[in-house]
């Protein structure tokens, strides 16, 4: 679905991303760690195309098809993203952001189908915000405003869906039912997604494969097992760090050491 070959990723004379490798198939998630200005958001916004003013090297493939190749619709229609919380919020409704998501199927003057409208029903029903659908997203709370974006993303029915921090500033409530909706569309829907987070402990909460980065390189990339075994994240933050399991999922638990 996703393969990237010493990819690197350069802005004036600033290396942002440095060789870059990996792979990931249909139905996979991807969580990226790291530090501060490690790139991670960086390397969402190249697989968009948001970058394109800097200057790329490497490989990069999507579906077996190099990203270059993709105009911005086409590309649209395989990868979708989703925000940080606490960013820009467009002056929309729910249904409006859903409806303007369907962009890569809809011509410029062309009407909106069949198809778009079920596609934006269908969003606002499986992330529960049917009610929202008419609320303009200023007057949202964070919580409420993540699942709107992801709604939209949902609605614009890509297989792959890109996350960048999107639990960064909601409340653990709100983070929790943005998880439980997540693992669903990747369990269930058989959606391939890519998350960048600040939280050690949510890659060992989905499972998966994790990207780690330090200073725009690669420190690895594995399986969530096998970065419990490496002091990769030791290596990555310059700090120690316990792991427990949890008294009722029995999954492992990371906390830094005082």
């Amino acid at each position: 679905m996703l393969h990237l070959t010493q990819f690197s990723f350069a802005f004036n004379v600033y290396n942002i991303l440095e060789n870059i490798t990996f792979s990931i198939s249909k139905g996979e998630y991807l969580s990226v760690l790291g530090p501060n200005g490690a790139g991670k958001s960086t390397l969402l916004k190249c697989l968009m195309r948001v970058h394109e003013q800097g200057r790329a090297q490497g490989g990069a493939r999507i579906k077996g098809r190099s990203l270059a190749s993709y105009d911005q619709r086409a590309l649209a229609a395989v990868i979708a993203y989703v925000p940080q919380a606490g960013g820009w919020v467009p002056p929309f409704t729910v249904e409006e952001l859903l409806r303007l998501s369907r962009y890569p199927y809809v011509s410029t003057f062309g009407a909106f189908r069949k198809a778009d409208t079920e596609a934006v029903k269908k969003a606002l029903y499986l992330t529960g915000m049917e009610a929202f659908a008419a609320r303009r997203m200023t007057t949202l709370s964070g919580g409420e405003r993540q699942k709107a974006f992801l709604a939209a993303a949902l609605a614009q029915e890509t297989e792959i869906m890109l996350l960048d921090e999107p639990a960064s500033f909601l409340d653990p409530k709100h983070t929790v039912e943005l998880n439980k909706l997540v693992r669903w569309l990747n369990h269930e829907h058989g959606m391939t997604i890519i998350t960048v987070t600040h939280d050690l402990n949510h890659p060992l909460s989905m499972g998966g494969y994790a990207l780690v980065l330090r200073e725009g390189r690669q420190l690895f990339f594995g399986s969530t097992q096998e970065l419990q075994q490496q002091g990769v994240l030791e290596e990555a933050f310059g700090h120690r760090f316990i792991y427990l399991r949890h008294p009722q999922t029995g999954k492992p638990v990371l906390l830094a050491e005082e």
